[in-house]
């Protein structure tokens, strides 16, 4: 399943498994939530196609590998000339191997760290801050990653669009109903509580932090990329007002730290 983002980019997605239970036990329950659907958490992947080269970063897990090579299938002409693996781990490098037997692309992984032989990265092209490959009508630039859930992880943008691949950070359930929406175009605004649900439970080190050091290590990620779009691997394309959800997430930060502190973080 895939949306086109802009020409030439698109939206690759595997909903995950239901996670409505999360939810329930959680006092007040959410405005967002609907007792009658299914809750996810996304794994995306994007496509983009600059007209010269093509390039996909991250996978989707092992269960979607049918689904994400149908995709590639329907929309790639020429092949794919790269797969940009932001970390190794299963949402995000599970299909790395299917994707090489079947594409032969270049493989992108990060720079740091030393575990990239897991999914057979140890042959990547390695890069990092103040590296860039050109598509022809997108250029991509990478960076270490500000806020991750692994020892080693990478983040794109691209700078015709203005858009910001977060991988781990900005994700957020949703429900069934809202699978491949925009965040603009969801019935409500996207709260807090999404963001707090996601990080609370995956990037659970928010609880130990300096709250004052991350939110300005989330200023200086807004004033650095200063990005038009968000586009997460673990939640919806943001499209529009990126800077709120910055402001959010420094809320987000100091509820977790918050809740930590008075031992109500479930």
């Amino acid at each position: 399943m895939d949306r086109e983002i802009r020409p030439g980019v698109h939206w690759l997605y595997e909903p995950g498994p239901d996670r409505s239970g999360m939810i329930e036990g959680m006092e007040p329950i959410p405005d967002w939530y609907d007792e009658e659907e299914s809750v996810h958490i996304p794994q995306c992947a994007y496509l983009l196609d600059g007209g010269d080269e093509t390039l996909l970063i991250d996978t989707l897990s092992p269960a979607s590998t049918d689904l994400i090579l149908g995709e590639l299938d329907e929309l790639l002409d020429d092949g794919l000339d790269y797969l940009v693996v932001s970390h190794p781990d299963v949402p995000h490098a599970g299909g790395t191997g299917a994707i090489r037997r079947e594409y032969d692309p270049t493989v992108v992984a990060p720079r740091y760290g030393d575990d990239h032989e897991l999914y057979r990265l140890d042959d990547a092209r390695l890069v990092g801050e103040g590296d860039s490959i050109d598509l022809g009508g997108y250029v991509v630039d990478f960076h270490e990653a500000t806020f991750l859930d692994a020892p080693v992880s990478l983040w794109m943008s691209e700078r015709t669009e203005g858009m910001l691949f977060t991988v781990d950070w900005m994700g957020f359930p949703h429900l069934e109903s809202e699978r491949l929406r925009f965040v603009d175009e969801l019935d409500g605004d996207l709260d807090g509580t999404r963001l707090l649900q996601f990080h609370g439970r995956v990037l659970f080190w928010h609880q130990y932090v300096d709250v004052e050091k991350v939110q300005r290590e989330i200023e200086r990620v807004k004033r650095t990329h200063d990005p038009e779009m968000i586009l997460p691997a673990h939640g919806l394309v943001i499209r529009e007002d990126s800077g709120t959800y910055f402001e959010l997430m420094k809320d987000v930060v100091a509820e977790i730290e918050r809740r930590d502190r008075i031992g109500a973080l479930g």
